[in-house]
């Protein structure tokens, strides 16, 4: 092992130190939160009766509401009884097992300082803290977008069949969101150049995302995604997340574009994924008729986070590069 690799070591190593301290801290910042918590959210109380009506077998007091935090709530109950504090203080285990994983999967690519950057930026973010504190299903959809992501770059040979299952938990926590695991997926399979790879992923998915339909179908008579007026989509898109960008994303956000105009962007086919998930994922929602919300970028910082700090990276490797040249042409 010689100098350049000790130092690289030595490096990443105080970086995983600095990471687990500041997770600590903002594991127990985040739970403060959530203690302070005296009622439900509005639509929280839609997935705590309906997971009651699971648990007695009654109709669903919502039917368009995803089913699989239901399922866990009314899983819980049926061991504790039923309690809502219980579950406030479970839901938020999703989003902080969603940042474990991101940094692992990031520092395996880019490195424990880059990976610590999207990290912090991702979940720093003020929408992506309160909305993941809440019973909702933002921190849980995003869990298994961020497993959906980590299957679909490993090179284990269960792993189109894992992505699969990742991808209809995406669904069964969150449909809309589904999208944006398909994007991934999609991109993946591009890069890979094996179109074999979606039929098996897609194979992984199929069996469960149908079980979760029938579930919801045969336990109302119906099956609806979203409310009519969400279905209902407008060109050109609205610019309300563009307008809105500093409330949403900060000033952070003005360097994501320019991580586009960089060839060494471009030259890594693995910054496909987070800038294909970020334009889609911002086009599906700004393509909406009506429903704008802050808390829909909840699932895509990451892609943002990522194309923020690949630009910071490229922009400091253009400088030292500079700099360089002036050196040896003096």
């Amino acid at each position: 092992m010689n100098m350049k690799s000790i130092t690289r070591t030595i490096i990443n190593s105080k970086i995983d130190f600095i990471f687990i301290i500041s997770y600590a801290i903002y594991s127990i910042l985040f739970y403060a939160y959530v203690s302070m918590m005296e009622v439900p959210e509005y639509d929280s109380a839609d997935y705590l009766v309906n997971a009651r009506a699971w648990v007695t077998n009654e109709q669903l007091y919502s039917d368009i509401r995803p089913p699989l935090i239901s399922w866990i709530i009314a899983g819980v109950w049926s061991l504790t009884g039923e309690n809502w504090i219980i579950i406030k203080y479970l839901m938020p285990v999703f989003t902080l097992a969603a940042g474990l994983v991101l940094y692992k999967h990031l520092k395996e690519y880019k490195g424990s300082m880059f990976a610590f950057g999207v990290a912090a930026l991702t979940f720093l973010n003020p929408n992506v803290f309160f909305w993941s504190t809440q019973i909702l299903t933002e921190g849980l959809s995003l869990f298994f977008l961020i497993m959906t992501l980590y299957f679909s770059k490993s090179n284990n040979k269960h792993s189109a069949l894992l992505t699969g299952i990742m991808l209809a938990l995406t669904f069964a926590s969150r449909y809309p969101i589904a999208l944006q695991a398909i994007t991934i997926i999609i991109v993946e399979a591009i890069i890979r150049k094996n179109p074999k790879y979606l039929v098996r992923v897609f194979t992984g998915a199929a069996p469960i995302i149908l079980i979760v339909v029938l579930a919801v179908y045969m336990k109302n008579g119906s099956f609806s995604g979203a409310i009519s007026q969400d279905t209902m989509f407008i060109f050109p898109p609205s610019s309300f997340y563009l307008l809105n960008w500093q409330e949403i994303w900060g000033f952070g956000f003005l360097l994501a574009p320019l991580a586009l105009l960089f060839r060494r962007t471009w030259v890594d086919r693995y910054n496909y994924t987070f800038i294909a998930w970020f334009i889609i994922a911002l086009l599906f929602w700004s393509l909406n008729s009506y429903n704008y919300q802050p808390r829909f970028v909840v699932q895509f910082s990451p892609a943002v986070s990522f194309l923020v700090i690949l630009a910071i990276e490229n922009i400091s490797r253009f400088n030292f590069c500079l700099i360089t040249n002036k050196i040896k042409g003096r």
